[in-house]
């Protein structure tokens, strides 16, 4: 089960970036940051084929450039025509998609490493430490009592 919130944004410029992790102090504040931008052209695309692929096929570049019957190189060239990167817009798809499973299921970490095409586990741990200043589990504990 996927949970996808979309926000309507302009297209990110160089200054701007898809992850702001200052300010955020509450369970809300992680999920608003966790909304998928909403974007046009290859790059809205590549959210909506890594949406679908997420939890049960792999989120790697070159997959997502055959979904879309485009060369990886091609892909490439089009998201950075629009000032996208493509690792940016998978870990926000995967963001988006762990941070309600983390805090209101008990799969495993591992399990969700996995789920989010993670090469292992302590590549997710390291990678959501990235994304949100905390450990996988220390982020389910602080905020599990939370949402109950």
């Amino acid at each position: 089960m996927s949970v996808v919130a979309i926000r309507k944004i302009s297209l990110p410029s160089n200054e701007e970036q898809l992850f702001t992790v200052s300010g955020v102090s509450s369970y809300e504040d992680f999920l608003q940051n966790a909304m998928l931008p909403e974007l046009i052209g290859v790059s809205g695309r590549v959210i909506s084929t890594l949406v679908e692929r997420i939890g049960s096929k792999s989120l790697a570049a070159d997959a997502i450039a055959d979904d879309l019957h485009l060369s990886k190189r091609t892909l490439q060239r089009h998201l950075q025509h629009q000032q996208v990167c493509f690792t940016d817009l998978r870990d926000k798809v995967r963001l988006n998609y762990v941070l309600p499973l983390l805090v209101e299921n008990e799969l495993s970490i591992d399990r969700l490493s996995a789920m989010l095409d993670f090469t292992d586990r302590t590549s997710f741990t390291l990678a959501f430490k990235r994304w949100t200043g905390l450990s996988p589990n220390a982020f389910r504990k602080l905020f599990r009592d939370y949402s109950s």
